[in-house]
């Protein structure tokens, strides 16, 4: 019998678009990271959608970028948003709109190609955030406390995220550095807005993560606060595992459907922070929004002070 020898993925993905497409494709992932500063989360997608596009485009061949056209662009973008659903319609035209930023800077294309990419109609805050009541919340992180080291570890966590609304991924990035005891703050670095803020310490917060490094954090060098509860005990790398952390505890409460678990948390802050009358800068510094509009969204859930300002609904006439 004939060994047949395999290539690897790696390999494969190469000779599928040819070594010059393959290339493109790094150095628009560089591009990305360099002078875009995308997050790392963005990046994949971006180039899944740009693989595709040079599949349809030049197959296994390299692109001929001079031979690119408009029609070419929208048919592509316009079949693909056809198949997707909600706010992932909008990936492919952001994906081929960041495209040919990049092959614009590289000097391949003309200026003005992204003039052809329709844009998916959206409706801002056409949905609103859920949120659960704070009596839910303190049902959720009360059930992670289990006696041991893992309960812990869990409820520091669910606190951070119920109390003061960050984000997975500064929950799993925290370091020892990060708590002033003294002052009562926490310094967080967030790589999704690459910027800082330092946030109030709240006592029932302070005292879980007091209780989980002085309890349930296994010995380790890493500044890293959360760790591994099974050995090795090396910290958590990704906000992977604080959403899975958060999507237990709320099975665990008979809370399901949940497609972003740990962010159900952050919404619910914020919720409570502007039904308590906090004003929208606020809880914008609070959360780490750029831009106030984006914290705009939470008025919709401010049922209370919204039915004040609601006009009558207007008597039928006979």
């Amino acid at each position: 019998m004939k060994n047949t020898v395999r290539s690897k993925p790696s390999q494969q993905r190469v000779e599928a678009f040819g070594v010059d497409a393959a290339q493109c494709l790094k150095d628009f992932d560089d591009y990305l990271v360099r002078v875009r500063g995308l997050a790392p989360r963005t990046r994949p997608t971006y180039c899944f959608w740009v693989r595709r596009f040079l599949a349809k485009f030049c197959g296994t061949a390299a692109p001929d970028w001079s031979s690119l056209r408009g029609e070419d662009l929208a048919a592509f973008v316009q079949q693909e948003a056809s198949r997707l659903r909600r706010n992932g319609r909008a990936q492919p035209g952001n994906a081929i709109r960041a495209m040919l930023r990049y092959l614009t800077f590289a000097g391949s294309v003309r200026d003005g190609l992204q003039a052809a990419i329709p844009k998916v109609p959206r409706w801002k805050h056409a949905d609103l955030p859920r949120f659960l009541p704070s009596a839910d919340i303190d049902r959720v992180v009360a059930g992670v406390l289990d006696g041991t080291a893992t309960g812990r570890r869990n409820h520091a966590i669910l606190l951070l995220l119920a109390r003061t609304g960050l984000r997975a991924d500064e929950v799993v990035k925290l370091t020892l550095d990060d708590i002033d005891w003294q002052a009562g703050t926490l310094w967080i670095k967030s790589r999704k807005t690459r910027s800082e803020r330092r946030l109030p310490l709240a006592e029932d917060v302070g005292t879980a993560l007091y209780r989980y490094l002085k309890l349930g954090r296994p010995p380790c060098s890493a500044r890293t606060i959360f760790l591994r509860t099974a050995r090795p005990f090396d910290p958590l790398l990704t906000s992977a595992a604080i959403c899975r952390i958060a999507r237990r505890a709320l099975t665990r409460a008979g809370i399901l459907d949940t497609p972003a678990a740990a962010h159900l948390f952050r919404h619910s802050a914020a919720t409570e922070m502007i039904r308590g009358g906090a004003s929208f800068k606020e809880i914008a510094d609070v959360l780490g929004h750029v831009s106030i509009g984006t914290t705009a969204i939470y008025a919709k859930l401010d049922v209370a002070n919204l039915a004040r300002v609601a006009l009558a609904w207007p008597e039928s006439t006979p």
